[in-house]
């Protein structure tokens, strides 16, 4: 009996030990600004820490962190490339993104299509909305499939601007051949 009591007391001791320095090293490279660094430390314990569920948690949390620090600094180019990192994330353990992800995602590839937009650019401003209706028609918050909706109209109307009605009613049947059906919350009169 003795003996089992050790081995609980060592197992126990490695665990903590383990948790203690993914937590600490977490935090210093958290405090230096390296969310890179601090997602691949993360990701390196994510094997021998099963037991820690928040884990997978906080590895989403920095995956968004480090979009929304891209976004504040207005680098679009690395904002939707870390948007990709952290959606594909989600997707490959069989779930959705979450709300903030998922708010993320629209402030993006809204000022992606506002960049292009402003630049003369309508083909590819209409290109950025389309991925933000992908990206949220089916979400969870209604007002993001909303924000989705809104701009897949605003993409049929930069299109129209740019010159190509057809190509914009082509975006419908796309649409709805993507969707299984209607489009939802798209008014056929819109167009």
């Amino acid at each position: 009996m003795k003996g089992l009591a050790i081995v609980v007391i060592v197992a126990l001791s490695i665990g903590v030990l383990i948790e203690a320095t993914a937590i600490g090293g977490a935090w210093w490279l958290h405090r230096q600004g390296r969310i890179d660094d601090e997602i691949r430390w993360l990701e390196a314990f994510q094997p021998v820490m099963k037991w820690d569920r928040a884990l997978d948690g906080q590895i989403d949390r920095l995956f968004q962190e480090r979009v929304r620090r891209e976004l504040d600094a207005d680098r679009l180019d690395r904002a939707v490339h870390d948007l990709r990192l952290a959606r594909a994330r989600t997707r490959s353990r069989g779930l959705k993104p979450d709300a903030d992800l998922t708010s993320l995602g629209i402030e993006t590839f809204t000022r992606a299509a506002d960049r292009m937009e402003a630049r003369g650019r309508l083909d590819l401003a209409s290109d950025w909305d389309d991925s933000l209706f992908v990206f949220a028609v089916r979400a969870r918050q209604p007002h993001h499939r909303f924000a989705a909706v809104a701009a897949f109209v605003e993409g049929l109307d930069l299109r129209v601007r740019a010159g190509d009605p057809c190509g914009a009613l082509d975006r419908v049947l796309w649409a709805r051949r993507g969707l299984g059906g209607e489009i939802p919350g798209f008014q056929p009169s819109a167009i």
